[in-house]
């Protein structure tokens, strides 16, 4: 079983409330909310941030582990500063997607669209004119994130806890390749070098032998307590390089004007939102995250540097790990 994980960004909640109940059903609301969606026997989790535009963090994260993104433009193109900020978040990563344009009499968009957002990834997303009250999408243009570790094991825990007769559970994402019941996975970050056996397996509350890359897990462990889950982001296969120093080459945005070099700004990668000092790297357009523990990296790996203090963008840039 595989899976795409799909963002859906926008400023207007009531608008991405809509276009969400219309094609899934909605599955869980701590944290990132997330809607399911079965078609063609693949799983499509639909990922929102209910804390935007108050928070940043929900919606790197999200965009850090999607596969593709939707963005719901306003209707009858009302923008808010806080789409100019999402349009600089999606460029950051790279992010693939579509522009979903709901109940909209809006002539020439293409063209509105493109003057809105350019130089950015998002003026140049493909369009989808929607009635809000269909439940139809299309699903066959939607792309697979390629810049994951294709040969190794690697999950994005988001949740931790007990339960009564069953033990230390977590929830998270299978961001690349597979696991199995029985597989032994390595904490990440840890100093103890704990290792977690995988007894149970549940997707959409069903149990399941094994789950691929891009579906929302609950995985039942053995072998560790929820105390060992304190500080831990992810699970891996124990064949990515982890690393505390974390060099990539760096594009900061043209609507960020401060200078990155020997700052304490904030790290996104792979679904975590981490404190690092920026420096500069091996070459003038590189930097090196310095972190307080090891995270996996690999050559490729998109990340994306923010600053909290600054308004009214708090996105710095987007860049590519060095390995």
């Amino acid at each position: 079983m595989e899976g795409t994980l799909i963002g859906v960004f926008g400023s207007n909640p009531a608008l991405k409330s809509t276009f969400l109940s219309s094609i899934g059903k909605k599955s869980e609301t701590e944290g990132i909310v997330v809607y399911q969606r079965n078609e063609g026997g693949k799983k499509y989790s639909f990922l929102d941030d209910a804390t935007f535009p108050d928070k940043i963090q929900g919606y790197s994260r999200i965009a850090s582990i999607s596969d593709y993104a939707l963005y719901m433009y306003p209707q009858e193109a009302k923008l808010v500063p806080s789409d100019g900020e999402l349009a600089v978040l999606l460029d950051s990563f790279g992010l693939e997607g579509r522009v979903e344009l709901m109940d909209s009499s809006i002539p020439d968009f293409s063209g509105i669209l493109s003057a809105s957002f350019k130089g950015l990834k998002l003026s140049s997303y493909e369009i989808e004119q929607r009635d809000s009250k269909s439940s139809l999408i299309d699903l066959s243009r939607v792309v697979i994130r390629s810049n994951y570790p294709a040969e190794s094991t690697l999950i994005y825990i988001d949740r931790a806890f007990n339960v009564k007769g069953v033990g230390l559970v977590v929830l998270g994402f299978v961001l690349s390749g597979t696991i199995s019941i029985h597989d032994k996975l390595r904490l990440l970050p840890s100093e103890s070098g704990k290792v977690a056996e995988v007894k149970g397996i549940q997707v959409s509350d069903e149990d399941q032998e094994a789950a691929g890359r891009g579906i929302r897990v609950g995985l039942s462990l053995k072998n560790v307590e929820l105390k060992d889950f304190a500080k831990v982001s992810w699970m891996d296969d124990g064949s990515i390089r982890t690393s505390t120093d974390t060099e990539f080459e760096f594009n900061q945005s043209k609507y960020y004007k401060q200078s990155t070099v020997d700052r304490d700004l904030h790290l996104e990668a792979n679904g975590e939102f981490l404190v690092s000092r920026i420096v500069q790297g091996n070459s003038p357009t590189s930097r090196i995250a310095k972190l307080g523990s090891a995270i996996p990296v690999w050559d490729g790996m998109p990340v994306c540097v923010m600053d909290l203090n600054s308004k009214p963008l708090r996105i710095v840039g987007g860049g590519r790990v060095k390995t």
